[in-house]
């Protein structure tokens, strides 16, 4: 698979991990559930995605990240 390929049907699971997180979420009932649940895996997985988001601190590495060094990858094979 070509990086371009690659960076296009990452993109397009990321998107569906975020719509699914969301989702998810939206599932819980208002109240202690939801903030737990937001304070903790939510907010993981969502820090695992994404370089840009409501939380503080982040993943080492997020799929963002993942699909920018392919993408820099390209660029320099060209």
């Amino acid at each position: 698979m070509q990086n371009a390929e690659a960076i296009e049907r990452l993109t397009e699971i990321k998107e569906q991990m975020l719509e699914l997180l969301e989702a998810a979420k939206d599932l819980l009932p208002e109240g202690t559930t939801k903030e737990r649940a937001k304070c903790y895996w939510y907010a993981h997985i969502k820090t695992a995605i994404l370089k840009e988001h409501e939380f503080l601190g982040g993943s080492l590495v997020t799929v963002d990240d993942t699909i920018s060094e392919l993408g820099e990858d390209s660029e320099e094979d060209e």
